[in-house]
Parts: structure tokens; C-alpha cells; sequence
């Protein structure tokens, strides 16, 4: 499997190679006709000397030179060769060096000469320049002057070695630059990567036992901390869910620990004295698996909603009569406990929602307000419409609660000690109507006015409404 670090080494090290090759192209290129330039230009001062020391005499062709300047056309040194001649190619002039040898006949214009590479008499390569011109006219006589071509070569082996040796540097240059960067940067690319290698060991340390863990994000490169951050965050989330599963764990095997155990000594008196067995023995066996199947049963639901599971069938509802046909189970054990309560819905007060999970989460609250109420309490339930929602309150006197509790309420099996200590009740029905409630796109909230008055709210979306008020005291 092939790593990020191996991946950029052989990118890094593959285009570090085309940019130093384009670069020594370029530079090899560039002076090579710089050179050229300057041993054109020389070639261009040799031949104007020439051109300028030819004279026209009538009809002869004279020419006047140095010695000093004629030295490099001599025979003996033979590294400059020149040649004139007539247009029709007859030969006018020409160096000693050249002897009976002739240069090639390329003729461009004085302004426009042709430069050209060949093979000199002496057997080494060179360089000439071609051009036609008229010679001076000393005696100014009426004779037409003559048109002559220059041909001016020259030996072009310093030019040449110094290409050479320009080619040498290049690649040697270029091949001890290649070298350096390929020792380099796998050694750049490991030390500034490691935080990388850092952060995958930590990761494979990491366990169900140790998601406390968290990566360190100070030391890191910014391209790696909003990594490390989210890493965090997640490691984060799977600890709050592990710590859940392992509340939950524990609060399943302690609300079924109890009935399981009665369960378990009603079972053995009945096998131990099947004679004295009471009626009622039945009966306690039969609340029991009643109870441990609710809260498999509940359990299960709450499994559907998180998974996303639960599929709510949308309908017209009328909320004033739901509302009351959910709190007439609860009048009678209302009035056992002498509770204070009073219904104000708002009537004709129509809604789209699913029933059988309304009716639920309105249960549940119904429920909980009648049994965690004090004897003597107060009960208010309310209906109203607010800016295109529904709201419903259920609002009862509580004891021994406090605004620490809120944020727990919702929680699984969660009971306070002093205030529910029922042993018909698991402390999953609130949890299952907020996820009911979640399911139909509404909110339950919960709020506690000083010590004494718990409010649970519902809201959600209205279809229509028209509220007119009717009040009920029982």
C-alpha cells in the first residue's frame, strides 16, 4: 500500500527533475545564442574590415590590409578563411589560408548577411557569414562598380569547448542538485509528516476503555488541527454514547433485578408448598411479567425511534377530544388523591399528526403528572394555539425536585430517589414521548417554577385553528 509520504516523495522528486531540466535547457539554450551572437558579431566585424579595405580601380579589384589583421588569414596560423567573388563566381581575392580551397557561396545583403556552420579546409568546424556588396571607387571613373560576394569563416572550436564545458557544469550541476534532493526530501517529507504518525499511533491505543483520550491540537500544523479537532468531537461523542450504554446496561439489569426476583421466590414458594399456594400468588406472578414485558416492550421502541424506525402516519386530528378521552383513565385516581384539576383547551383546534403516537406521548404526561402529584396537589392542563403551533402543558405540583434534575429527565430509567420510588414505573415513559414527540416534528420541553410546579410542554405544528375556550373543573 503506498503512503501519502511515498506518493509526494515520487511527485516532489518527479517534478523537481522536469523544473531542473527545463532550467538547464533554458539556460543551456540561452547562452549558446549569446555566444553565438557575440561570435557572429565578430564574424560581422571581420567581414566589414574586409569589405571596407576592397577598392575598385577602373576595372581591377585591390585590396589593403594590415599585417597585424591579415595574421589570423595566413597559412601558417589557418584559424580565418575568406574568399570574394565576382557574381558570376569568379574568384577575386582569397586568404592563404584557404590555398586552392573554396568556401561555400551563400550571399546575403550587407543589412541581411547569412550565417552558417560548416566544415573549414583545415578539417574543423567553423563558422561563416555570406554577404554581396559594392567595393569603393577610388578614381570615381564612369565604369559601373562591381557587385562582390564575402565569404569570412572561422574556427569555431572555443566556441565549441565552451559549450561543452557550459553542458558539463549543467549536468554535473543538475546531477549533484538531483542527488541533494533526493537525500533531502524524504528526509524533509518524514520529519514534517511525523505529527501524521503521531496521531496514528494514538489512534490505535485507543479502545472502549480509553476514549477519554484526546489528541493534541497546540502542537499540530494547521492542516492537521481541524482534524484533530474533529477526531476530538468524535471521540467525545462515542464516549457520551458508550457511558449511555453503560448506564443503561446497568439501569436495565436494575429495574429487571427486582421483579426477577420475586418472580423467582414467588416460584419457589409455589414449588416448595404447592398445598398452601394462594390465589393471589397468580396473580402477583401475572403483574410481574406484565411489568418486565412493558419495559421490554418500551425498550423496544425506543430502539425503533433511534434507529430511525418508527413510521408516523399523518391525518386530521381534533386535539380538545383526544385531549379528553386521554384523561378520563386518570379522573378516578385523580380523585383518590384529592388533586385540584382543571382542563382549558381550546376547542375545534385541528392538527396533522399521527394518533397513536399523540395519544401516547399525551398518556405518558398524563400519567406522570397523576402519579409523582403529592395528595392534595394541583393538576392544570392547558391547550392553546400560539403563531401556527399547538401547545399543551401539563402543569402539576411536585416535592423534592430542583432545577438539577431537568436536564435528566428524559433519561432512561432515571427516577428520583424521594419522588419516584414507585415500583410499577421503569422511567422510560417520558423518554419514549420525547422520542415520539421527536418522530412527529414536535418539542417536549420541561421546566420547574421554584420547588413546587413541574411543567411539561408539547408544541407543534397546527393545519388549522379556532379557538374557543371551554373550561372543565373536576
Amino acid at each position: 500500500m503506498r503512503t501519502i509520504r511515498q506518493r509526494l516523495t515520487r511527485k516532489l522528486l518527479l517534478a523537481f527533475v522536469l523544473l531542473l531540466l527545463l532550467a538547464g535547457i533554458g539556460v543551456y539554450f540561452s547562452t549558446r545564442a549569446a555566444l553565438l551572437e557575440q561570435f557572429n558579431a565578430t564574424l560581422r566585424a571581420k567581414a566589414g574590415a574586409l569589405s571596407s579595405a576592397t577598392e575598385q580601380r577602373g576595372k581591377r579589384i585591390e585590396m589593403e590590409f594590415s599585417d597585424q589583421f591579415m595574421r589570423g588569414f595566413d597559412d601558417g596560423v589557418a584559424t580565418d578563411f575568406f574568399q570574394i567573388r565576382q557574381l558570376d563566381g569568379t574568384t577575386v581575392r582569397r586568404s592563404q589560408s584557404l590555398a586552392s580551397a573554396n568556401l561555400p557561396s551563400r550571399f546575403g545583403t550587407v543589412r541581411r548577411p547569412r550565417f552558417w556552420n560548416l566544415i573549414l579546409p583545415s578539417g574543423r568546424r567553423g563558422r561563416a557569414i555570406g554577404y554581396t556588396f559594392s567595393p569603393r571607387n577610388v578614381r570615381n571613373e564612369l565604369s559601373e562598380t562591381a557587385q562582390l560576394g564575402l565569404v569570412v569563416a572561422s574556427d569555431r572550436s572555443e566556441l565549441d569547448e565552451n559549450l561543452a564545458a557550459l553542458s558539463s557544469v549543467i549536468l554535473g550541476g543538475g546531477a549533484l542538485i538531483l542527488v541533494a534532493t533526493i537525500v533531502i526530501v524524504p528526509r524533509v517529507l518524514r520529519h514534517e509528516l511525523a505529527p501524521l504518525n503521531q496521531l496514528a499511533d494514538q489512534a490505535s491505543c485507543i479502545n472502549a476503555d480509553s476514549l477519554s483520550t484526546r489528541f493534541p491540537t497546540n502542537s499540530l500544523p494547521g492542516e492537521l488541527k481541524p482534524i484533530s479537532e474533529r477526531l476530538n468531537d468524535l471521540l467525545s461523542r462515542l464516549e457520551q454514547s458508550f457511558r449511555r450504554e453503560r448506564e443503561f446496561s446497568a439501569d436495565l439489569a436494575h429495574e429487571l433485578r427486582t421483579p426477577i426476583a420475586e418472580l423467582r421466590s414467588l416460584a419457589e414458594l409455589a414449588l416448595k408448598w404447592p398445598d398452601s399456594r394462594p390465589a393471589e400468588t397468580d396473580r402477583d406472578m401475572l403483574a410481574i411479567a406484565l411489568q418486565m414485558q412493558g419495559i421490554v416492550v418500551r425498550l423496544l421502541e425506543l430502539l425503533r425511534s433511534e434507529r430511525g424506525q418508527l413510521s408516523a402516519v399523518r391525518e386530521g386530528i381534533a386535539l380538545a377530544p383526544l385531549i379528553k378521552n386521554v384523561w378520563l383513565p386518570f379522573v378516578k385516581k385523580a380523585a383518590e388523591k384529592q388533586m385540584a384539576v382543571s382542563l382549558n383547551v381550546a376547542d375545534d383546534v385541528q392538527i396533522e399528526s399521527d394518533p397513536v403516537l399523540l395519544r401516547s406521548i399525551l398518556n405518558n404526561l398524563a400519567e406522570n403528572a397523576v402519579e409523582y402529584s403529592p395528595c392534595g396537589g394541583m393538576l392544570r392542563l392547558e391547550c392553546s394555539v400560539d403563531g401556527g403551533r399547538f401547545i399543551v402543558r401539563f402543569i402539576n405540583t411536585v416535592e423534592h425536585l430542583n432545577p438539577d434534575h431537568l436536564p435528566r429527565y428524559f433519561d432512561r430509567f432515571w427516577r428520583n430517589d424521594s419522588a419516584r420510588a414507585g415500583n410499577n414505573h421503569s422511567g422510560l415513559g417520558l423518554s419514549l414521548a420525547r422520542a415520539f414527540a421527536q418522530a412527529l416534528d414536535c418539542e417536549l420541553t420541561a421546566a420547574l417554577d421554584g420547588e413546587s410546579q413541574l411543567a411539561f410542554t408539547l408544541s407543534g405544528p397546527v393545519v388549522m385553528a379556532t379557538p374557543k375556550t371551554c373550561s372543565v373543573q373536576s
